[in-house]
């Protein structure tokens, strides 16, 4: 009697087991990605926009020199509302800091940022937003970042050449409690490449009237935004 409630228990424990480590079925179901991050259009190519279907989403390598993407850039200017914001924290730094004026002479006023791709410097077209971007001028530094633009007062010109410029500024305390920025932008051994090092990041510069010299990565997205290029060089 014994050694049959024994050998039941065992059975017993035995299904139990096999119940808990069965796999329980599951539905096939796809993986469903938001519109906006539907990369479509994935394999980077040299073409010339005037041969592509620009009603939809294209991801490609700009070479032509003249297309509409070149005169944008080598046009291109803030908007209404990049102005309105500038203005606004140009009035809120001067409260506090008088800026000064300075002549720059034939130094370069407007700059494209750049990026490395296989080792060669490009210009990147977002789909969001503009391509970073900064001007100089007689008495601020503007900073057009992808999507929202920034403004420093100039307190004082440290050094400036043709080609070369080191700038003493001035900001509000929320960005720096010192309320004190520098910045300075210089040539490369990179032909038409400058670095420009400011307080919070560094970047590739070009002057905008060299944007010709470079090929531009356009991500072209006229209906829906997309996911950005991020494949570029690291270094």
């Amino acid at each position: 009697m014994k050694k049959a409630i024994y050998i039941a228990f065992i059975l017993g424990f035995l299904l139990s087991c096999n119940k808990k480590t069965k796999p329980e079925k599951t539905e096939n179901k796809l993986t469903e990605i938001p519109t906006w991050k539907a990369d479509l259009d994935t394999i980077l190519e040299k073409k010339n926009p005037k041969n592509l279907d620009l009603s939809k989403h294209q991801l490609f390598i700009d070479t032509s020199r003249n297309s509409e993407t070149f005169k944008r850039l080598i046009n291109w200017k803030p908007n209404r509302m990049d102005n309105d914001a500038i203005s606004y924290q140009e009035k809120e730094i001067a409260k506090k800091h008088k800026p000064i004026k300075i002549d720059l002479k034939e130094f370069p006023r407007h700059w494209i940022s750049l990026k490395k791709l296989n080792n060669e410097f490009v210009v990147y077209e977002p789909c969001d937003g503009n391509t970073t971007a900064f001007e100089i001028n007689e008495s601020s530094v503007l900073f057009f970042y992808q999507l929202e633009p920034d403004v420093d007062l100039i307190h004082d010109l440290r050094k400036m050449t043709k080609n070369e410029i080191s700038l003493k500024l001035r900001t509000v305390p929320q960005k720096v409690k010192t309320e004190e920025t520098e910045l300075t932008i210089k040539p490369t051994e990179f032909e038409n490449v400058y670095l420009l090092n400011y307080s919070f990041g560094k970047w590739y510069v070009t002057p905008t009237e060299k944007v010709s010299e470079f090929d531009i990565v356009v991500n072209h997205c006229p209906k829906m935004k997309r996911m950005e290029f991020t494949r570029f060089d690291k270094n």
